[in-house]
């Protein structure tokens, strides 16, 4: 049956949105933002009843999911009615990516049906036989064993010398297996392990005498021109796109400088809020003789530093353990927390004025926070890998004392 010529079946007839827009699969590799799509909802309602007057031109199969699609939607003017009290007349779009993740199934099928071809070609060269299974099948003499050698020597290495004259379609192609490198024996045994795979797959079959592969040869033999300017056009896109992810490459790298810049600021600007801000101290407290103490040595650290007993800490709930010290010990010990780096915290070990040898560690701000999204409750400190270190703190507790003393401006 004839189609009328309708405004209808023009507006279907279209090209294919990857061909319209010249786009391929590795635009969505590059591409820094998603495409959007805006729509009026006076045109999705033109569309809508577009459709339902022409449904049979547009879909003439009673199958077809657009037909189920427009029994869902209902009638476009009651969906037009419902829509009057909308306060936007437009609505947004943002596409998402159609081939980004997009893996043919077929590629190890059809990467092993080129490979086959290659070989078959080859063989047919050096034994000749009615029909591909007759040849597959012949045993090999010395004479075919010394005609695949002169050509290896003659043809393959004139061919690697003068690579636009090779005769070969497929040698120019990419492949895991050197051919030249097999003896006829080898060569032949491969391509036979490779015929029995793909006649399990169903892409050729013993029926015919495995007829298929040969037509496929013939047929890559008279295209040959063609598909080496089709890999000359698909080597053209994929320098093209190798530029494009360069540039995208160099724009990620700015863009995560910016973020790190920002945030390095940010943390400085916490910090030195914190360390301008007036503190009262008890006199002779602790803390109080810390300060005094650094002050006098000339070592102060730049966002300050904080000295508990390891038995306030305890009460805290932040140390949960120290190895080689009893808890009757933890009075007389004690920690300093100080910081002189952005983000960066040392904690010290030491009992009264004398360091614990072994007892220092260099705590990045960034890596207690990932333990707190990995959802890590401890960390140790205090020692190699292998011991696990002999300090435990609690990780939450930490985080919340360090924002508490160096982050907090309030």
């Amino acid at each position: 049956m004839l189609i009328p010529k309708t405004l209808t079946s023009i507006v279907i007839n279209v090209r294919a949105a990857e061909e319209q827009f010249d786009i391929d699969e590795f635009n969505d590799l590059y591409s820094r933002t998603k495409p959007t799509l805006y729509m009026k909802l006076a045109d999705i309602f033109a569309i809508h009843q577009m459709v339902v007057q022409d449904i049979s031109i547009i879909c003439p199969s009673q199958d077809d999911i657009l037909r189920e699609v427009i029994r869902e939607l209902g009638s476009a003017k009651n969906n037009e009615n419902d829509m009057l009290h909308v306060s936007s007349t437009e609505i947004t779009l943002t596409l998402s990516p159609k081939l980004h993740n997009a893996e043919d199934p077929d590629a190890a099928v059809k990467s092993l049906f080129m490979e086959t071809k290659r070989c078959a070609l080859y063989i047919i060269r050096i034994q000749q036989g009615s029909n591909l299974l007759d040849i597959m099948v012949r045993p090999i003499t010395a004479d075919d064993e010394d005609k695949w050698a002169a050509l290896v020597h003659d043809e393959l290495a004139q061919e690697r010398r003068n690579p636009k004259k090779r005769a070969n379609p497929y040698a120019d192609g990419s492949s895991l297996l050197d051919i030249t490198t097999l003896s006829y024996t080898e060569l032949k045994r491969t391509a036979l392990e490779n015929i029995l795979t793909l006649e399990k797959t169903g892409r050729i079959t013993r029926a015919n005498h495995y007829q298929d592969l040969l037509n496929e040869i013939a047929l890559d033999i008279r295209t040959k021109h063609r598909r080496r300017i089709q890999r000359s056009r698909e080597m053209d896109n994929v320098r093209a796109t190798l530029s494009a992810l360069q540039e995208k490459a160099k724009w990620l790298d700015s863009q995560l400088k910016s973020y790190n810049d920002y945030i390095e600021q940010a943390m400085i600007t916490l910090q030195q809020k914190a360390k301008g801000k007036k503190r009262f101290l008890l006199p002779f407290t602790k803390q109080y003789n810390h300060e005094r103490e650094l002050q006098r040595l000339g070592r102060v650290p730049r966002f300050g530093s904080f000295k508990y007993s390891a038995r306030n800490l305890a009460e805290k709930g932040v140390l949960v353990s120290w190895r080689g010290y009893t808890e009757r010990q933890w009075d007389k010990i004690n920690i300093t927390i100080s910081s002189d780096e952005v983000g960066v915290f040392y904690i010290e070990g030491s009992v009264g004025s004398m360091m614990i040898p072994g007892a220092a560690a260099s705590v990045p701000l960034d890596d207690l926070l990932q333990a707190q999204f990995n959802n890590c409750q401890f960390m140790n400190l205090f020692g190699d890998e292998a011991s696990g270190g002999a300090l435990r703190l609690n990780v939450n507790l930490l985080v919340h004392l360090l924002m508490r003393k160096f982050y907090r401006d309030e």
